[in-house]
């Protein structure tokens, strides 16, 4: 509960009524929620206009109404008008949740690719040594014992304030968050304070929504606009971008990266079927790190984890133990194990950058051929599909090129898209438009020691096939052939100890 003058405080408004004694126990942007008393926010948004909901909201109880119209309303409503609703909605929810990020260790990943691997990263390493946590991420939302399912990378601004007052509620300490472009760009975060900021790196992607990748990179930078006054900035240095990002922030830098000079390096790499091995550098000494984890963008992933210790003062060999007990990552090369005689991943790759890092990986340490089911989402950037195209091809024996989430698309209009990336230099591939069809195919090719590679959806539990949501798992999917075909299983999916690594982001 929170008086309306109190949750105003700080923004420019206009109204007419007098706000001074009006309390309010519950505010939403959702007309379907509201309930009697309740105070109302009518957004414009991208797609879906809050003002048209205002009627609806009254009509179930809604006693104040935050517009960004200036609008007729029935007698007895309080009418607030709002000039820059976005950037007032995260102020508004601060002001009534009472500033959770004040109070909570906040630190916000941003980047193209490595965001959810290095989330569970720092998560592991801080449950290590006792703290609270919680994580808002692509896979869900959790923190205690409760899992949420996440409906976006970062939620909305009341949602997600709301989820870090109850966070706080529940003796969470540190809060690790993935922050998307969109949020950003959308002002998502802009009543949130962080404690550390990290940046991954920047490739093409959101497109259909930045326009250019100067839109997109601006985007990311404004996540360090949000540090604390004693906040630090984690960067990769490996990242082209990174030395303009550098000079633009007046707060602490520590970068990490494998072949430019950086704060925390990776001296003397391994890279094999069994996992990754390096000297990890850092200011507080070194230490060497041993893991299952594959791959030469997994060694960057974990040296940002190493560096947010170092930025937190985590003892080197916490750290360690933090990273090296890390076996499960939801949909990131997934090893999916039923006594097979080949392996079969489940990766959420799904940008061409994403791709790349996952293939290129695994063809330095296959033992026979890669065969690699993928497609790309409808109603997204469509300059990726041809690229992703030849990523798939020049990095596998066999590419089968098939549906993701087609949305209004036409589904083989967008893999014709795909295949203009590869028609007439490339003929490694086939098409089946069918996505069970393309794994079951996939697993009827593969021989011993063959890897199976199904990219693109990877944690993710449904089809999105116009207005319809589909219920389909590519794991599961996996697992139901791999059944079919006789193999019984030979350990528990969720028991990946020593087998599973962990792609992108």
């Amino acid at each position: 509960m929170a008086y309306l003058k109190d949750i105003l405080n700080g923004i420019a408004f206009r109204t007419e009524d007098n706000i001074s004694n009006i309390r309010i126990d519950r505010i939403t942007d959702d007309s379907r929620v509201v309930d009697e008393g309740d105070l109302f926010i009518a957004v414009s948004g991208y797609s879906v206009d809050g003002h048209k909901f205002i009627k609806e909201a009254i009509s179930k109880g809604a006693k104040v109404i935050l517009s960004g119209k200036e609008l007729l309303l029935p007698s007895g409503i309080v009418k607030v008008f709002i000039d820059d609703m976005r950037k007032a909605i995260p102020v508004i929810a601060g002001n009534f949740y009472n500033h959770p990020s004040d109070v909570l260790k906040l630190t916000g990943i941003t980047g193209t690719n490595g965001k959810t691997t290095i989330t569970y990263l720092i998560e592991n390493i801080l449950k290590g040594i006792g703290k609270e946590t919680g994580v808002i991420g692509t896979v869900d939302y959790r923190f205690k014992d409760r899992k949420i399912c996440a409906k976006n990378t970062t939620p909305g601004a009341l949602e997600l304030t709301a989820l870090l007052a109850e966070m706080v509620k529940e003796g969470t300490e540190h809060v690790i968050m993935e922050v998307s472009s969109h949020s950003l760009d959308q002002h998502r975060v802009g009543g949130l304070s962080f404690d550390i900021a990290i940046f991954t790196n920047i490739t093409s992607e959101h497109m259909d929504y930045h326009k250019t990748m100067m839109n997109y990179f601006n985007a990311k930078a404004k996540l360090f606009d949000r540090l604390k006054d004693d906040g630090i900035a984690i960067l990769n240095s490996d990242d082209r971008r990174v030395a303009r990002l550098k000079r633009a922030i007046r707060k602490k830098v520590i970068t990490y990266g494998i072949v430019n000079n950086a704060d925390v390096m990776a001296r003397n790499l391994k890279v094999s079927q069994e996992g990754s091995s390096f000297l990890a550098a850092t200011p507080n000494g070194s230490v060497k790190i041993a893991t299952r984890l594959i791959g030469f963008h997994n060694i960057s992933n974990i040296l940002a984890g190493i560096a947010a210790s170092v930025a937190q003062g985590i003892d080197l060999r916490k750290a360690k133990d933090g990273i090296e007990s890390l076996t499960l990552i939801p949909g990131r090369l997934e090893e999916i194990d039923l006594g097979q005689p080949f392996k079969v991943f489940v990766d959420y790759a799904h940008t061409e950058d994403a791709l790349y890092n996952t293939l290129s990986t695994l063809k330095k340490i296959a033992k026979r051929n890669i065969i690699t089911v993928f497609g790309c989402g409808g109603d997204r950037d469509r300059k990726k599909r041809p690229l992703m195209g030849r990523a798939a091809c020049r990095f596998s024996d066999k590419a089968i090129m098939t549906s993701d989430n087609p949305r209004f698309e036409d589904p083989y209009q967008i893999i014709k898209e795909i295949e203009d990336g590869v028609r007439g230099e490339f003929s490694n591939y086939v098409i089946i438009e069918d996505r069970r069809d393309a794994i079951e195919k996939a697993i009827a090719i593969a021989l011993k020691d063959d890897i199976v590679v199904i990219a693109g959806k990877g944690h993710e539990r449904c089809q999105i096939i116009e207005d319809k949501v589909i219920p389909f798992d590519d794991r599961e999917v996996v697992r139901s052939i791999l059944e079919m075909k006789g193999y019984a299983g030979q350990r528990d999916p969720k028991d990946n100890a020593g087998k599973v690594s962990i792609g992108q982001s």
